[in-house]
């Protein structure tokens, strides 16, 4: 598709279809082609990954119907608006969009309009462009297909929003070599990359939570203790392993109860600093006056730059939030970047149908440490 030719064109996408039956969470229809701005990227889609706010967006009503499904997506650059620097045609990328809400672009769709702060390139000389994964299970790899590339975007700007933003962990790794990381829920797409992150970028030491049977897999992934979440003890386990060394805390389930256990687990430590993925807050749980805890409330959509309302909270995306994420992703996460590995994948077969299988696993809980993935 030329320029011109994008310009007066349709395509085709996701868009929520108005149901909430189980495999009818959306169809697929042709939408108009949306100019670009001067200060965005079209990418050419080739694969996507689900999230659990896809589905939820669409259950829960935060999304109006006719709204292009889809946060994640990897493809090739199309078109470079003129304000846009490092970014130039044939690039290959992944990006992260506030799917769900607007027809005007999101994940799931032929072409995907993008704002470059949530953008990713990689190196094509260590990318496998014609590898093409198979349908079924595949296991955690450097981000080199287009499937894997595709899973991390999201996760990736929620890890970098929490750790340089709403944690405030200092970026020199002498100063983290004493310190531990408590990750609740290392086997969920972030924790996945949270722990990633602590051990590579931040030195880290690193505790977290699962079920036992993705112990091995988070240890080979950098963390240095795992417990198990089901365990009636594991919050006093944990305590008593810490030994008042657990300075920062992540929940990625982000339920009051996680949180709640996250909070428990470091009462140990003089001063901590805790996060969770869903704006809990000490508010939401029972605390200690007398403990000096401060608190997160990480989103990925405030890196878009815009306050993000869901439900009866609204997330202020504030001038220093961004810039401790820009400052991050321009200069931190590309030197990393070709050392990080995606999820372990659940790949479906390929087109945009695959989508409502794809949000039907997620809201089913039927996947577990595993992306599900797609192509075009």
């Amino acid at each position: 598709m030329t320029k011109e030719e994008y310009k007066t064109s349709s395509y085709k996408a996701a868009i929520i279809s108005g149901s909430h039956d189980e495999g009818k969470l959306i169809e697929i229809s042709s939408i108009e082609a949306a100019k670009i701005t001067s200060k965005e990227i079209l990418v050419k889609s080739v694969a996507y990954a689900v999230n659990p706010t896809d589905w939820k967006h669409i259950v829960y009503g935060l999304g109006a119907k006719g709204s292009v499904v889809g946060c994640d997506v990897s493809g090739v650059v199309e078109e470079v608006g003129e304000e846009v620097v490092g970014f130039k045609k044939g690039d290959i990328v992944s990006g992260f969009v506030h799917g769900n809400v607007q027809t005007r672009t999101g994940a799931f769709s032929e072409y995907v309009i993008l704002n470059p702060i949530t953008v990713i390139k990689y190196d094509a000389s260590k990318f496998d462009t014609d590898k093409v994964l198979t349908t079924g299970i595949h296991p955690s790899d450097l981000l080199t297909t287009f499937e894997g590339a595709a899973s991390v975007t999201l996760g990736l700007v929620t890890v970098a929003i929490s750790f340089s933003h709403s944690l405030k962990v200092d970026i020199e790794k002498s100063k983290n070599s004493n310190d531990y990381i408590l990750i609740w829920g290392g086997a969920t797409a972030t924790g996945v990359l949270a722990i990633q992150f602590a051990k590579l970028i931040y030195g880290l030491k690193v505790i977290t939570t699962s079920s036992p049977k993705n112990f091995e897999y988070l240890k080979s992934l950098g963390a240095d203790e795992t417990f198990d979440y089901n365990d009636k003890e594991v919050v006093s386990k944990i305590k008593s392993f810490g030994k008042g060394s657990i300075k920062y805390g992540l929940d990625t389930i982000a339920f009051p109860e996680t949180f709640q256990s996250l909070y428990d687990a470091t009462e140990t430590t003089n001063q901590v600093h805790l996060d969770s993925l869903l704006g809990l807050t000490g508010e939401s749980i029972k605390t200690d006056a007398s403990r000096k805890v401060t608190y997160g409330t990480t989103l990925a959509y405030t890196a878009l730059g815009k306050d993000v309302t869901l439900g009866p909270k609204t997330t202020k995306s504030t001038p220093e939030l961004q810039a401790d994420y820009k400052l991050f992703w321009e200069t931190v996460l590309p030197k990393y970047i070709d050392q990080l590995k995606s999820n372990n994948l659940k790949v479906l077969p390929k087109g945009l149908e695959s989508a409502n299988e794809a949000l039907e696993l997620l809201r089913q809980n039927k996947v577990s440490g595993e992306k599900v993935a797609f192509r075009y």
